[in-house]
């Protein structure tokens, strides 16, 4: 991961990012720290390498401060007894969950799929056919908000 210093930004660009995401401050009020006009801040932002900058350091903030400070407050959470067992039981499936020891379910092998591009003529056959149950709910939910407009009386 290449750090702030890496993008082609001006100062005023790197302290506008610095204020954004280290900081925290709203872009508004960071434009105007960083000697921009507040209104110009969100077309600043939009520009390539301080959008890009701003990205990246968000990752690196989640990933060196955001990810370990979830999971300490998790586990705090876990360990903590006054804490509803109902509670404890959801946060515990999915602290395991992101952890990688729970199985998949059956959606999620089902969208580890080839696309619909990739698949040949027989396969997009075989998936209709396997969803068509699931097709005709949905064509059905959707036939019922069907308004009729042909009478415009």
């Amino acid at each position: 991961m290449p750090s702030i210093a890496a993008y082609d930004l001006t100062e005023q660009q790197r302290t506008l990012v610095r204020l954004i995401v280290n900081e925290g401050r709203r872009p508004e009020e960071a434009a105007e720290l960083a000697g921009y006009h507040p209104k110009s801040v969100y077309k600043t932002m939009r520009l390539p390498a301080v959008a890009a900058a701003i990205s990246e350091s968000i990752q690196l903030d989640l990933a060196v401060v955001g990810a370990p400070l979830a999971y300490r407050v998790a586990k705090s959470l876990l360990q903590d007894a006054s804490v509803s067992a109902r509670v404890r039981a959801d946060l515990s499936i999915k602290v395991l969950d992101r952890a990688g020891h729970i199985a998949p379910t059956r959606r999620d092998t089902a969208s580890q799929q080839k696309s619909l591009s990739e698949m040949s003529r027989d396969e997009l056959a075989d998936f209709i056919a396997s969803n068509q149950a699931e097709i005709d709910r949905i064509e059905a939910e959707l036939a019922s908000r069907a308004k009729d407009v042909s009478y415009l009386g």
